[in-house]
């Protein structure tokens, strides 16, 4: 289009409005460069032109050579308009501190690489999209940068088995690349027996007084006694596991014998997830690995997965003080930290997470959930994310939601997420520099899991 068809006007030098032929070429998201006759402006769109209405966007900054001033600008009368090219998308994202490769970024007819801040995830980051959407490629695609180009400690509760495999670069990665992944040192999996990796067990003996409660099942004001009664003998110095503990209760009182019945009863001797004379996945994150997998997939007994990520996060908690940066990612978030939680055990994994929602981030411990169902996460967690990478969404009720959430992203931008093909992301927050429409690129390691395709009739 030609530069002098669309002109746009600012009465604050924060907040644009355009118009002109072909003003209605312009899409929310797309960065333009404004000429208001002494200097360059660099803008983003948010609301695009209709007929017979102005556009709108924000002012990014003053362009000065290879500089981005991102202070507001002087308020203008008269500015013409034109797309931004390859050099000013560059030029935002090295002035943002935007330094993380994780695909390509199409501003109107022009492309570049997209690069996120690794500072962003100083912050908490939700990440959602449908089944199909991409999603779990998507996830790996930021674990791996994250891994690479920050000091980290990634800690993945992984239901599915879908990141077992980060250990292994895929086929035709760049040597450089693949090199300086190796050097990072190995991504340490764990799981169930069945699974065939490192054992992922926890230590009963060491875990906070409510949560070995909450295993047990025990209610604090239900089950008053028996809850009594296993925080004063807990309390006497046992140090033992569950085995050992059922065994001494055995040959108590009828009150300590009770106790040992419930805990047989729930089947907790049988549990594979006891860490006996093996370490436990808390000790294994605490000996410095950059990126910890627990592979929850496999247990006989479902409660064992959630068991083991309790005892996990109430460690890391616990070890708050010591201001380790860690990223916790939780993929299938809503299933972890649901907005209603089925059982005493849950229902503490769900008040610890909400608290790390609320109070981690100034101890280093920050949250990326991961979901396709937003809806059913656990709303105050949700609205303690200030970074959001949303794909395809076909339901217009979450879509909603996430515009309540997060409100400073142009709706135009979140309303185009059913129309997203597979592996695109709108990148939002402290993340990426401005809201970005971007394509998530190639992944360096093997994913772990995907769906199985319906077979072709022979």
């Amino acid at each position: 289009m030609p530069e002098s068809s669309i002109t746009a006007d600012s009465a604050d030098g924060r907040r644009f409005g355009f118009a002109g032929v072909g003003a209605d070429a312009l899409r929310s998201g797309d960065l333009v460069v404004l000429s208001p006759g002494s200097g360059r402006i660099l803008g983003q769109v948010t609301d695009p032109a209709r007929a017979g209405a102005d556009g709108y966007g924000q002012v990014l900054g003053g362009i000065d050579g290879d500089r981005l001033d991102h202070l507001p600008q002087p308020p203008f009368a008269s500015a013409a308009v034109a797309p931004a090219g390859h050099p000013e998308l560059q030029l935002l994202q090295a002035s943002s501190g935007a330094g993380l490769p994780v695909g390509t970024w199409t501003s109107g007819d022009t492309g570049a690489d997209a690069r996120l801040r690794a500072q962003g995830f100083g912050r908490h980051t939700f990440l959602c999209g449908q089944s199909g959407s991409g999603k779990t490629y998507a996830l790996g695609v930021l674990l791996e940068q994250v891994r690479l180009h920050t000091g980290l400690r990634i800690v993945v509760l992984d239901p599915n088995a879908d990141y077992v495999r980060m250990n292994q670069v895929r086929p035709g990665v760049p040597d450089d690349v693949a090199a300086a992944w190796q050097e990072r040192g190995p991504v340490t999996v764990l799981g169930s027996d069945a699974s065939g990796a490192e054992p992922l067990r926890l230590r009963f003996a060491t875990m906070p007084r409510a949560a070995q409660a909450a295993v047990l099942r025990l209610d604090p004001l239900r089950d008053r006694g028996e809850y009594n009664l296993f925080v004063r003998l807990m309390g006497h110095g046992r140090t033992a596991g569950v085995a050992t503990v059922v065994a001494e209760l055995a040959a108590g009182t009828p009150d300590e014998r009770a106790l040992a019945q419930r805990m047989e009863n729930l089947g907790l001797l049988d549990w594979e997830v006891w860490a006996a004379g093996q370490t436990s996945a808390a000790e294994v994150v605490d000996a410095g690995a950059s990126m910890t997998v627990l592979d929850l997939n496999g247990f006989k007994d479902p409660h064992e997965s959630t068991a083991v990520c309790l005892d996990l996060v109430e460690h890391l908690w616990a070890r708050r003080a010591d201001r380790t940066p860690t990223l916790l990612v939780l993929d299938e978030a809503h299933n972890l930290c649901p907005a209603e939680p089925s059982g005493t055990m849950q229902a503490a994994l769900v008040d610890r997470l909400i608290q790390i929602a609320a109070e981690g981030r100034k101890y280093g411990l920050w949250l990326l959930l991961s979901t396709q169902r937003p809806s059913k996460l656990h709303p105050q967690v949700l609205s303690q994310c200030d970074n959001l990478v949303l794909m395809r969404m076909n339901s217009r009720a979450d879509l909603a939601e996430l515009a309540t959430v997060f409100g400073s992203v142009p709706h135009e931008m979140l309303d185009a997420s059913p129309t997203f093909t597979q592996g695109e992301a709108l990148v939002a927050g402290p993340l990426a520099p401005v809201p970005t429409l971007l394509r998530m690129g190639d992944r360096i390691t093997v994913e772990g899991g995907s769906d199985v395709r319906v077979p072709d009739r022979s």
